[in-house]
């Protein structure tokens, strides 16, 4: 277990990253709206790699849960320095 304090209400939670992939696989998401499989891992490889990634599981630049915000097609790594994510 990883506890940490929450970057929104700073209470202690358990934020191991199957705790969070459970918590990913509970929101549905539209096929059509869902990063494939193969983005999906590509994205999270590139955050794994990123100095960033904050208790396994955190992005420091936008407190967003890196499983979360891989999901959505549509989105995007929110690094100043620009997108650490592969192209679609």
């Amino acid at each position: 277990m990883i506890f940490a304090d929450c970057p929104r209400c700073e209470a202690q939670r358990d934020f191991s990253p199957e705790v969070i992939a459970a918590q990913v696989e509970g929101v549905y998401i539209a096929p059509s709206l869902r990063a494939g499989s193969a983005l999906y891992g590509k994205r999270l490889a590139a955050c794994s790699r990123c100095d960033s990634l904050r208790e396994k599981v955190l992005c420091a630049h936008c407190g967003c849960f890196v499983l979360f915000r891989a999901r959505p097609r549509k989105s995007y790594c929110p690094h100043p320095e620009g997108d650490k994510w592969p192209a679609e």
